[in-house]
């Protein structure tokens, strides 16, 4: 691997990238790009020190946008609290123009929660895991009542939702993250690329209503 592929390709205001050591992780994400860090090279790594997120969007951003993603990050962590990763959305430059950058505590996906391809996985699996019950079913009853407001938590993503490595839900999405079902009322021609998002990501909250009823019965 080369150097440069060490390093996040993107000229960010507010890193100093060229010492940045990062691993780009994905770029399937709504219109951003995620990168691993464990800091800045040089720096001596001590017991404490934990790898960061880097997400930064690929298109402009917009000091309004930036509310909105803010705004639905103070929403989750308030409502589902240690699922969702310490973040910090920091208004920036990138390559010259105004835009958001994302950092957060990483967490490795281990297990795909919302898939029910996993179901005969997912049950045993989580019945011997008690925090990780509990967590999904504090996921579920708060993703059900904003369902009731036709706010639909976005689980299109695969790793939207996920167990890690320490055997914790973990909610690891920060752009975009709620659909609104009522718009698909009022929109002449619907999108039908976010008909079937809002939809699948409804499908995967019923299945994962399901799983916590068995793992309660």
């Amino acid at each position: 691997m080369t150097e440069a592929s060490n390093r996040i390709a993107a000229d960010i205001a507010c890193l100093d990238v060229g010492k940045l050591r990062a691993t780009l992780i994905s770029t399937v994400w709504a219109h951003c790009d995620v990168w691993q860090s464990p800091g800045y090279s040089g720096v001596k790594k001590t017991e404490y020190s934990r790898d960061y997120i880097v997400k930064h969007h690929t298109l402009p951003c917009s000091y309004r946008e930036t509310a909105f993603y803010l705004k639905d990050y103070r929403l989750l962590k308030e409502k589902l609290q240690d699922i969702i990763p310490e973040t910090l959305y920091v208004r920036t430059r990138v390559d010259g123009t105004a835009n958001v950058l994302v950092i957060a505590d990483a967490y490795t996906p281990w297990f795909n929660l919302a898939n029910p391809a996993m179901e005969d996985e997912a049950l045993p699996l989580l019945t011997k895991l008690t925090k990780a019950k509990e967590q999904l079913h504090r996921f579920v009853e708060t993703a059900q009542e904003w369902l009731a407001a036709d706010r639909v938590i976005d689980l299109y993503g695969l790793d939207n939702l996920v167990l890690d490595r320490n055997h914790e839900v973990k909610y690891l999405d920060s752009f975009e993250v709620f659909f609104h079902r009522d718009i698909l009322h009022f929109i002449h021609d619907v999108d039908d690329e976010l008909e079937n998002k809002i939809n699948l990501s409804i499908k995967r909250l019923e299945y994962l209503t399901y799983l916590r009823d068995a793992l309660n019965g």
